[in-house]
């Protein structure tokens, strides 16, 4: 940029005296001046960059920090049942009246009674 600068002011110089004239031509006019020099105006102008620049510097800060580790042993206790069922068988005996009718003829029984009757048929003495 500042080069850029620096290049167009030189043109712009150059310029200016091939338009103006030299030395010589102004002389031409006025024979009792010497030669004219030519004017400068220069001036600096202070063209300011803020660059930052870094340098990173890395340190290593060691802190002590635990970390528990917990190792769990889950003990499931498996317990095998095994049911028995033992049946009992008991006869009980359950009673049900059933009437059952029949008839039976049967031989005849004979019952021998006795009885005594006296009889008197008259003696004559009445």
């Amino acid at each position: 940029m500042m080069m850029r600068t620096i290049t167009t002011a030189g043109a712009a110089l150059i310029a200016a005296l091939a338009f103006v004239g030299t030395a010589d031509d102004a002389r031409a006019g006025c024979h009792r001046c010497g030669p004219v020099t030519p004017g400068y105006r220069v001036r600096t102008v202070n063209q300011v960059s803020n660059r930052t620049q870094y340098r990173d510097v890395q340190r290593t800060h060691y802190v002590q920090k635990t970390r528990p580790i917990y190792n769990v042993t889950r003990v499931r206790p498996i317990v095998r049942v095994h049911t028995v069922t033992r049946v009992h068988h008991h006869t009980v005996p359950v009673i049900r009246n059933v009437n059952v009718y029949s008839v039976q003829r049967l031989p005849a029984q004979y019952i021998h009674t006795n009885s005594v009757q006296n009889y008197y048929h008259g003696c004559g003495c009445n």
